[in-house]
């Protein structure tokens, strides 16, 4: 019989819900508390979900009982609370962006290799079907070489009516840059390796505080296979997101997070049908199997550094 994981959670908006769900689906999962600043936003989730709260993070750190720490607070504050848990040697699982810059990225990337814990990043998109059907193609080398690579996202509303608050709204540590564009980039690097050559023009509002509107982006893969960005909030059309790999032979593209398309010379385009999986409970599958000691498909802090650079020069903060 599997054992359970012990999970305390620090942070319960949006995002943080959908894994409190997953870990509730899971045969293993245990959440043994929470904690979060905004108390009636606390208090809903300890209602909804039956679950304990706490009155700081440090009283999870201190509870012996918890194997693993998930962080799902605004990005901001990743980095201060992430050097305690690390210091706690609780094994560690964090909403994406890994931190707020580059620099508190490496520091917390470092310091999980250093105290040896186990550490792995809310990306969930690489355990879906879709993502796992694409990257067996790309192995088979069905569409040929690689031409490039091209990233569309147009957004009716930022933030997106599901998920209002200010800090996402906000140029400090929101937009649609770090919110959706990290989970691409980090596909790209896993997919390609690293991205080099950055060039970027941006767009942002007269207010100062407000993320950005829009995005037209360069880097170059190796061989100066190039790669494109392409964004634009407040537009007339309904949310659409296009993740397109062209090749000598063939382009695939995933087309709102599940839905992938594939093409040859001597075709149209042709939507592939996938059988859907639980893939947040399959992320917390690889979570524990590394538990274990066993081999597991992590999406690590060192991939969340990698995408961070890349995020920092896309927004110019690098």
């Amino acid at each position: 019989m599997n054992k359970t994981m012990n999970i305390g959670i620090i942070g319960a908006g949006v995002v943080g819900e959908r894994l409190i769900n997953a870990i509730k689906r899971h045969p293993q999962g245990v959440i043994k508390g929470i904690y979060d600043v905004n108390t009636e936003r606390l208090e809903e989730m300890s209602s909804k979900y039956n679950l304990i709260t706490v009155k700081s993070y440090n009283e999870l750190l201190e509870d012996k009982d918890i194997d693993i720490i998930y962080l799902a607070v605004p990005p901001k504050y990743h980095h201060p609370i992430a050097m305690d848990i690390i210091k706690s040697n609780k094994h560690f699982l964090c909403e994406k962006p890994l931190a707020n810059s580059s620099e508190e990225a490496r520091e917390m990337y470092e310091g999980v290799e250093k105290n040896k814990v186990i550490n792995a990043m809310n990306f969930p998109t690489v355990y879906t079907s879709a993502f796992k059907k694409m990257n067996s193609l790309l192995e088979e080398g069905a569409i040929g070489d690689l031409l490039r690579v091209e990233l569309h996202g147009y957004f009716t509303y930022w933030p997106r009516l599901w998920q209002q608050n200010n800090w996402i709204a906000s140029r400090e540590q929101g937009g649609f840059v770090r919110e959706v564009f990290t989970h691409f980039v980090q596909m790209i690097n896993r997919l390609f390796g690293e991205m080099s050559d950055i060039t970027s023009f941006i767009e942002y509002p007269e207010d100062p505080t407000m993320s950005e509107i829009g995005i037209i982006a360069r880097a170059n893969l190796k061989n100066n296979i190039p790669v494109l960005f392409n964004g634009l909030s407040s537009v007339g059309m309904k949310e659409d997101l296009s993740f397109t790999i062209y090749g000598t032979e063939g382009t695939i593209s995933l087309v709102n997070w599940r839905e992938l398309w594939i093409s040859n010379k001597d075709s149209k385009k042709e939507k592939l049908e996938l059988v859907d999986n639980d893939h947040l409970v399959e992320l917390l599958d690889e979570f524990f199997k590394a538990m274990n000691g066993e081999k597991a498909n992590l999406v690590t802090f060192k991939e969340g550094y990698e995408a961070q650079k890349v995020i920092e020069k896309l927004l110019h903060r690098e």
